[in-house]
């Protein structure tokens, strides 16, 4: 067998004091395929597809599989060291494929940047973000991050929001009403 798979399970927090393997859901197979990929591969691949080379798409789907949050990371990552470029644009579009919560807390730098393109990828990410279940603060982040691109002054942003808002999925429908 080529993958350790104790080691995985150890590495991820998969196993207790005694050896014995306990149940580390979806959170920890995720870190499990970031671990048997590598994160380098990982943070490659967001650098791979911004390149839009051939095979770049199909990176872009095994990152929206995995939803990995290094690929997250280095999203964010080129968003702030390269803030105002094409690539920064393109990573944060690229997030709104495959973001989860842990990138909830960008989306207001997102909401506040002075390009028209960020903030639109911005509400890109909030969607994919709301696709998931949200916990209550969580919930809490969300509502006021709508709150803010409906009352962005961009019509496109605000409309985007809003048909954000309107077709939110059941397990999220409290965020519907606007504080």
């Amino acid at each position: 067998m080529g993958i350790d798979w104790k080691r995985v399970a150890d590495e991820i927090g998969g196993l207790d004091d005694s050896g014995e393997e306990q149940i580390t859901g979806t959170r920890g197979g995720r870190r499990a395929l970031e671990i048997l990929l590598g994160e380098q591969n990982l943070r490659d691949a967001v650098d791979y597809w911004n390149s839009q080379e051939p095979g770049c798409f199909t990176a872009e789907m095994v990152l929206s599989i995995i939803k990995s949050k290094v690929a997250m990371d280095r999203c964010y990552e080129i968003y702030k060291t390269q803030h105002g470029s094409t690539n920064a644009c393109s990573a944060v579009f690229l997030l709104g494929s495959f973001a989860g919560p842990e990138a909830l807390p960008w989306v207001h730098e997102f909401l506040d940047d002075e390009q028209q393109a960020i903030r639109l990828n911005g509400i890109r990410v909030m969607r994919c973000i709301l696709d998931g279940p949200l916990g209550d603060q969580d919930g809490e982040l969300a509502k006021a991050l709508l709150d803010k691109g409906e009352s962005d002054p961009d019509a496109e942003v605000r409309e985007r929001t809003n048909q954000i808002r309107t077709h939110l999925p059941p397990y999220n429908s409290h965020l519907k009403v606007a504080r």
